[in-house]
């Protein structure tokens, strides 16, 4: 009998960003290992040479999914990658594959993240803030949305000693839409010469962008199935046969640091 879990997902198309990355990889192992999904489509960012279709086929040979061809040889056919960088205006998808994923989807797992703490401010905000508004305005035009997740992380509030399940807008320097009207009226190096006022107490580009990924949820997504997940730092842990690889979380959104660890 299926769990709450299982049934939530059996038969449902899922749309996930950050999948080429460690905890993209694990979560597309473990809905495909424990569910029935029908697909899931995956945004992968193309590489001169390389086609977005191979990348994908050469998952056959990664540890990971070691476990799960095991028990479902066929289990990675149910990916279908689709061409598109977070970094691009509109998530550089193109129409036809907009109207693929509106017509198809059910569930959205927007992961995609750059977490180096000194990325030039346009770029952390390029991918972490401006292509979460870009997946939101994708959400609402899919016709069957039941869910969107979206993966923030403990240290979006880490100027906070306590932090709680809510939105803290008031500490930002500015709100999130006004910065990105700024980020498309100035040059990159302008926007960049802003980091200081902007970020306010943020200790890293990194935190900063990730706190205003958050603001543009509670702006824009108020009509849409949200939930907002914050986990801290991920590590790979050796387990038993039954598991290549483990995502366990350390919270430790009390302290006042940068994360360390990917995301």
């Amino acid at each position: 009998m299926d769990t709450d879990i299982q049934y939530s997902f059996r038969s449902k198309t899922i749309f996930l960003t950050g999948a080429t990355g460690f905890l993209g990889k694990v979560i597309i192992e473990k809905i495909l290992r424990t569910t029935e999904v029908k697909r899931i489509y995956i945004l992968v960012r193309p590489k001169r040479g390389i086609d977005i279709q191979e990348r994908i086929a050469a998952w056959s040979k990664d540890p990971i999914f070691g476990v799960l061809l095991q028990s479902k040889p066929e289990a990675l056919q149910r990916i279908s990658p689709i061409s598109g960088d977070c970094r691009d205006l509109n998530l550089g998808i193109r129409e036809i594959d907009k109207r693929l994923l509106a017509s198809e989807v059910q569930i959205v797992i927007h992961g995609a993240a750059t977490v180096r703490f000194n990325e030039p401010l346009h770029v952390a905000l390029a991918i972490n803030t401006r292509a979460t508004r870009s997946m939101l305005h994708l959400a609402k035009e899919m016709k069957q949305l039941e869910v969107f997740l979206y993966i923030s992380t403990a240290f979006s509030n880490c100027i906070l000693l306590q932090v709680e399940e809510k939105f803290y807008p008031e500490h930002l320097t500015c709100p999130s839409d006004q910065v990105l009207a700024i980020s498309e009226m100035v040059t990159d190096e302008v926007l960049d010469q802003m980091e200081p006022a902007l970020l306010g107490p943020f200790p890293n580009t990194y935190t900063y962008t990730k706190a205003l990924a958050e603001d543009v949820i509670l702006r824009e997504g108020c009509d849409l199935p949200v939930c907002i997940f914050r986990p801290a730092i991920r590590a790979s842990l050796g387990l038993d046969r039954q598991h290549v690889r483990a995502d366990r979380d350390l919270i430790r959104s009390g302290q006042r640091g940068a994360p360390g660890g990917p995301h």
